[in-house]
């Protein structure tokens, strides 16, 4: 029976390690005591699982390298990670925009499922155990050491660190300078699915004001990037699910200079018909008028801004009324950066797919060593997909 030896304890690596155990002795090496721990912060703490809408549907929130990622997928599904742990005796939810989460809202009933697979696979873990270095004779793995010096040998090696984002789980990008110095390319890493700094002052004024529904866009080389979603304006710039989304295919282009973005606040109406509710009750103010059509706080704000705020119908003039509408249907932001990446979802970046055998996750460069999850270079968009490409990858990895 050959040793496998899985070096991470996330989603990927606990998957890997249950689905290598049905045909080898596993070990599972966890740096922190406890497996689990960047499970625990998905879905705010509730664990959004995956996403249940078709596989096919899955290719278009992936940012990364989405053909390579084909195999896995297919291999294991949304549908068969969710038979799995109905089958386990979890019982899950779906909300908006088909993710899924658990009934309980509780991440930990994740973590102790898969805890309890694990041991009844009997796979042995070790905990506070940091890998620093693998062991690698003409091109093939032989084992790793860790941090206190200890040589673990076995046949397998299955690499599932994460990336570089939240570091205090665990996954502080210290695994890409081991696989560099073995031969393996790492891309650069950037933060995704993160706050986006904003260069304009007003909106700090902006603060804590949320709004829903808004289409968010930005040109990208020859190509305009456009996503949808609820926002909120933060200290610093801009924040919540569409601009994470928007996040994920700007950074790269953020990385090199400023960028552009548009905010669309009322996507169902024109141009036109808010001319027409601004114009509806002549012996109002237009502030007045246009109460309901947006939040007031963010109303209030905009039109004190351009000194509106009093301003009746009859002495609007055209110029006034097309900036007003300019804000709410076409607001122009510069975003300066993302926040660190220590901040970030997940990690853009990461070992090159090209170096890797996408039908086994096995190196193309050394053998008998694999990877999974964050470590790759792959990332998507918030909605459960990351947290589904971390147990595909990870199944696959494991299964063979």
């Amino acid at each position: 029976m050959s040793k496998v030896i899985v070096v991470g304890g996330g989603p990927a690596g606990i998957m890997a390690a249950i689905s290598a155990a049905k045909n080898s002795e596993v070990i599972l090496l966890e740096r922190n005591k406890e497996i689990g721990a960047k499970l625990r912060l998905t879905g705010g703490g509730r664990c959004n699982i995956t996403n249940n809408r078709d596989i096919e549907e899955f290719f278009d929130k992936i940012v990364s390298n989405k053909k390579f990622l084909y195999s896995a997928l297919y291999t294991f599904s949304n549908h068969q990670l969710l038979e799995y742990f109905k089958e386990s005796g979890l019982e899950y939810k779906e909300e908006l925009d088909q993710k899924v989460y658990t009934k309980s809202n509780r991440a930990d009933e994740v973590i102790e499922l898969l805890k309890g697979d694990l041991e009844r696979n009997k796979v042995k873990i070790m905990y506070n155990s940091k890998v620093q270095e693998l062991i690698v004779e003409d091109g093939e793995i032989k084992g790793v050491v860790t941090a206190d010096g200890k040589r673990i040998l076995g046949e397998k090696v299955i690499v599932t660190t994460g990336g570089k984002s939240y570091p205090d789980s665990g996954s502080d990008g210290s695994m890409f300078e081991v696989l560099r110095n073995n031969g393996h390319t790492i891309t650069p890493l950037y933060a995704a699915l993160i706050p986006l700094v904003i260069k304009e002052e007003f909106v700090k004024s902006l603060q804590g004001v949320a709004m829903k529904d808004v289409v968010i866009s930005a040109k990208i080389k020859k190509s305009r990037v456009e996503k949808f979603g609820d926002m909120i304006f933060t200290h610093f710039g801009i924040s919540g699910p569409a601009v994470l989304k928007l996040s994920s295919y700007i950074n790269k282009a953020l990385a090199l200079g400023e960028v552009d973005v548009t905010l669309d606040f009322l996507r169902d109406k024109s141009r036109e018909e808010i001319s027409e509710i601004m114009r509806s009750n002549p012996n109002k103010t237009v502030l007045n008028n246009l109460k309901g059509t947006l939040p007031q706080n963010f109303l209030k704000e905009i039109f004190e801004l351009l000194g509106l705020t009093e301003v009746k119908i009859s002495d609007l003039k055209k110029a006034d009324e097309n900036k007003i509408i300019e804000y709410m249907k076409e607001m122009k932001l510069t975003a300066r950066e993302t926040l660190s990446i220590k901040a970030a979802q997940v990690t853009s970046g990461g070992v090159k797919v090209k170096e890797i055998n996408a039908s086994t996750m096995e190196s193309k460069l050394i053998k008998n060593l694999y990877f999974a999850g964050e470590v790759i270079d792959i990332d998507a968009e918030t909605g459960g997909y990351n947290l589904q490409m971390a147990f595909s990858t990870g199944y696959l990895a494991g299964s063979n």
